[in-house]
């Protein structure tokens, strides 16, 4: 570590640990969760996974939101919008357990979910940790961001424990007292902000969207989310009809959580050492092989094919929360960090939004996912080649 690095973290590893904490207990986790709750929709109010799969367009329409909300921290700081946040995203948690049953309450619920948790993740807590660091910025923020992975670990099986014991609605308070306990440890630990330059951040974004590296960081995390938000929507069941008991999916999904915080430090690690493209293009394509290998139906290799699979995203999960953050970050600074990072969770969200209603919908049709798992492996290639054409300048590389 360089005596630059050094003072960077000596001075902000509070900032790295109270957004690791914030970002391992929101919306951030959820995704990693949402498919443990759909048998228990299914058994106890007769969904179809397509009924479920169809609460994406909430996602969809909350997500697209996120650039604005972005912009609220560019304009008026993390801190505010944080407390927001964290305190609506835990209301709607407690909303979510005391639902009745009906599709468009469910609909509604997980619209506000979404919109709500946006400022839970690192367009508000991953600014402290950016305007903290700039020589180690890659592997700073990967930690912050790992620190999800720990937590995505532990809260499948902690979960399934859960509504074994007490039911699925005692699952959702246990979510949303985790998220506001967390939140709150985070707020005061953060240091203190250095103020906003509301003046700089208001012309900020003007030439952001005029440069063709903007698009193609948002189009290729859409194409890259298509596959991996269908995937993490429908894991647990995709596991489950491969031959795997429910205790036994919680535990891939537990080795999907640590695949991404492999591939989170290690990509963390390489952004500071070598060209983001480079990093963003390897690791990026690694998953088009995992969803080929999920498609996979010989009698001795299934096991093997969906747990090798399942990793395979993971690692590239864990990549995607860096790469996107750190090459707009490095392209353009820190002004706008909220309103472009809030962009990219817009793709996101799209992404998930679409790949959770073309996996539910092509089980639901064919009996399987080995279509949409197949597109989804051309969006991950589609996507690696989108960031490849990305130059990031980076003490002194490109």
């Amino acid at each position: 570590m360089s005596s630059e690095v050094a003072a960077e973290w000596a001075s902000g590893w509070r900032s790295v640990l109270a957004a690791g904490l914030g970002t391992a207990t929101g919306l951030s986790l959820f995704a990693y969760l949402t498919s443990i709750f759909i048998r228990q929709y299914t058994a106890e109010f007769g969904w179809t996974r397509a009924d479920i799969a169809g609460a994406a367009w909430g996602t969809l329409a909350a997500g697209l939101l996120a650039p604005f909300v972005g912009r609220l921290a560019d304009l008026y700081g993390s801190r505010p919008v944080i407390i927001a946040s964290v305190t609506s995203f835990s209301l709607v948690c407690v909303a979510m357990a005391l639902q009745p049953g009906e599709l468009w309450v469910y609909y509604g619920l997980y619209f506000l979910l979404v919109l709500t948790g946006v400022g839970t993740g690192s367009l508000t807590w991953g600014r402290a940790v950016g305007q903290a660091f700039l020589a180690g910025r890659g592997f700073a923020l990967a930690t912050a961001l790992a620190m999800v992975t720990i937590t995505a670990a532990i809260m499948p099986v902690v979960l399934q424990a859960v509504i074994d014991a007490a039911g699925w609605r005692a699952a959702w308070l246990v979510l949303g007292g985790l998220c506001t306990a967390a939140g709150i440890a985070g707020l005061l630990i953060m240091p203190p902000q250095p103020p906003v330059d509301r003046l700089a951040a208001k012309g900020s974004m003007a030439p952001v969207v005029r440069s063709s590296a903007y698009w193609l960081a948002v189009l290729g995390m859409f194409a890259i989310n298509v596959p991996s938000g269908g995937l993490m929507n429908q894991m647990s069941v995709l596991i489950s009809d491969r031959g795997f008991n429910p205790g036994e999916a919680a535990q891939v999904m537990s080795a999907f959580a640590v695949a991404v915080f492999v591939g989170r430090m290690v990509s963390g690690w390489l952004l500071d050492v070598v060209p983001a493209r480079f990093v963003a293009f390897g690791s990026m394509v690694l998953p088009a092989l995992g969803c080929v290998l999920l498609t996979q139906t010989g009698a001795g290799l299934v096991p093997y094919a969906v747990l090798f699979g399942i990793v395979l995203a993971g690692l590239s999960q864990g990549a995607e929360g860096d790469v996107g953050p750190y090459v707009l970050a490095g392209r353009f600074g820190m002004p706008a960090f909220g309103a472009m990072v809030g962009s990219l969770g817009a793709a996101t969200t799209v992404g998930t939004a679409v790949g959770a209603m073309l996996f539910g919908r092509t089980h639901t049709a064919t009996g399987t996912y080995d279509f949409a798992l197949w597109v989804g492996a051309g969006c991950f290639v589609f996507g690696a080649l989108c960031y490849l054409m990305i130059a990031v300048p980076t003490r002194g590389r490109s």
